[in-house]
């Protein structure tokens, strides 16, 4: 082999191949904080994480045991959030991506599923109308609940909630939402297509027919989201998302129910 090309190769694998950490007698304890109200992707039994994605993540660190130890903590959604952009915490699952709105995550894992954002309403809402005739007049606002800390709604529902047609309601979880769309209190609901059919199915006094789905406003991918605080001291940070994501991917082409 010619000695020049050699070593041009030697460069480049090199520069472009993630460094090892220091080796240790134990492996690195690393957690990553996850949503404790989404079923079925994240939630809490007992203070216990469950859920599809945590499943998916606990399969993909079994492949990193000899580095790093993944370990979880639930709690609301809006708080774990701050951890991250306060730098206390060092990932969080499972956001979307939003790079504007929140400046503090960065980078972002590979994608885990790809979730469908639709909104379900009350069979007697005609929610499309309030987007055919913008100029249609209304004697009160269409409340549409969200969980807290949520970010779902499209530009034309940020119009509309600009222009007071939309009134936006937080509440802590899929289940509290649920029960208030069941109530009579939100017209609409926004969330993950899977998340409200399952949670539905938990609600026994549901009749069948009583909410439509109205609209799907998105799809978006989920993902683990790392922090980008400038407070945060987490050296071993990039090593791990490189090898964290090759993981992930060994995980979802060899199980079928984490493929989209």
């Amino acid at each position: 082999m010619n000695k020049l090309f050699f070593l041009s190769a030697l460069v480049l694998t090199v520069c472009f191949t993630p460094l090892p950490l220091m080796a240790s007698d134990s492996p690195i304890k690393v957690k990553i904080i996850v949503d404790e109200a989404y079923p079925p992707y994240s939630y809490a039994v007992n203070g216990a994480p469950r859920g599809i994605y945590i499943e998916m993540i606990r399969k993909a660190g079994t492949l990193l045991n000899d580095e790093y130890h993944i370990e979880f903590e639930s709690m609301p959604w809006k708080r774990a959030l701050k951890e991250i952009e306060l730098g206390h915490a060092f990932a969080i699952l499972p956001p979307y991506i939003h790079r504007q709105a929140r400046p503090y995550i960065g980078p972002y894992s590979v994608s885990l599923l790809t979730e469908r954002v639709v909104a379900v309403c009350n069979k007697h809402i005609s929610l499309k109308s309030l987007f055919q005739d913008a100029n249609a007049q209304q004697s009160k606002p269409l409340n549409i609940g969200i969980n807290a800390g949520y970010l779902m709604f499209t530009d034309k529902y940020k119009e509309l909630i600009a222009q007071e047609k939309i009134k936006v309601w937080e509440n802590k979880s899929t289940q509290a939402n649920l029960h208030k769309l069941i109530d009579g209190k939100i017209d609409c609901y926004v969330n993950d297509s899977r998340a409200i059919e399952y949670n539905l199915a938990m609600i026994t006094d549901v009749m069948p027919g009583e909410f439509v789905e109205a609209d799907e406003l998105s799809r978006q991918t989920a993902h683990i989201g790392f922090s980008n605080s400038s407070k945060g001291n987490f050296p071993y940070k990039s090593d791990f998302i490189y090898k964290l994501n090759q993981a992930i991917s060994i995980v979802k082409e060899q199980h079928e129910k984490f493929k989209d």
